[in-house]
């Protein structure tokens, strides 16, 4: 048997296509070594650009409803909820209408009857959660009809003086003072 003689193209063509082999091999053997990712480990993987998106959120800005309902400014479910981003809308609605009636005869677009309130906090604060805080446990072991969260972590969170009263399910006017802005023959226009 003789040595066949190769050019030089084909003989650098054979080296390649072995280095490649050799080099492939190494890489699926050090792949082969390394453990596999868990399912949670992928799952955070996926989620890393969604976790760092996610930041603080904004301090609510209640500055619309506070140039007439000052009193909440300072209170403690306003002190709460601010920093966290849940202002007054998102328990009464934007309440345009509401805002923008001097007078005063038109109520917000959400009001709480006793039994909605507890709900409605609880959308955010599940009973699982809030139940092992210390209190709680008592006031969900024999619930009140006449408490609700309000009454512990809202109390300061009412008008001392209400001059409009509305029926909280329809949101009909039941009452009021009868004081009038924006008419030429209320009693405050007269007062100049």
């Amino acid at each position: 048997m003789g040595i066949k003689r190769v050019g030089f193209g084909t003989l650098a063509a054979v080296v390649l296509v072995g280095l490649t082999v050799v080099g492939l091999s190494t890489v699926r053997a050090a792949d082969e070594k390394k453990p596999k990712p868990s399912p949670t480990t992928l799952a955070t993987a996926k989620r890393a650009p969604k976790l760092k998106a996610e930041k603080k959120p904004e301090p609510a800005d209640n500055s619309y409803c506070l140039v007439c309902h000052t009193n909440y400014e300072e209170e403690k479910l306003t002190k709460v909820h601010r920093p966290a981003g849940i202002g007054c809308e998102k328990c009464h609605g934007m309440s345009d209408e509401h805002s923008a009636d001097e007078d005063a005869l038109t109520p917000p677009e959400v009001m709480f009857t006793k039994e909605k309130v507890d709900p409605f906090c609880m959308e955010c604060h599940p009973k699982g959660e809030i139940d092992k805080e210390e209190n709680h446990e008592e006031y969900f072991k024999d619930p009140d009809p006449d408490e609700h969260c309000t009454e512990c972590h809202a109390e300061k969170h009412r008008l001392k003086v209400r001059t409009r009263i509305w029926d909280k399910k329809t949101g009909k006017l039941i009452s009021d003072d009868g004081v009038r802005m924006m008419y030429d023959n209320s009693t405050a226009s007269n007062a100049k």
